[in-house]
């Protein structure tokens, strides 16, 4: 399972962590005064919009944290 956090100063960044991850980053994250809990991302290896749990796996492996920038712009239509 993966916590997703979400920048309060800035609406597009989102940090995820692995639940059970207790190291010092995930730590950090959790007790940040910058970052906002957001939701879990259940550890399926199902493809979400915005978020890929196969990168996010190999980021906290590598630092412990997974950084994510997400841009949502609407379209009136969809384009072919």
């Amino acid at each position: 399972m993966f916590e997703i956090y979400r920048s309060k100063q800035n609406r597009h960044h989102y940090v995820a962590i692995r639940q059970d991850d207790d190291r010092e980053n995930p730590q950090g994250i959790r007790e940040s005064q910058n970052l906002a809990f957001l939701t879990h991302v259940a550890d399926d290896g199902e493809p979400r919009i915005a978020f890929d749990p196969d990168e996010a796996k190999s980021r906290i492996e590598r630092d412990g944290f997974y950084a994510f920038a997400v841009t949502i712009d609407i379209r009136e239509h969809a384009e072919g």
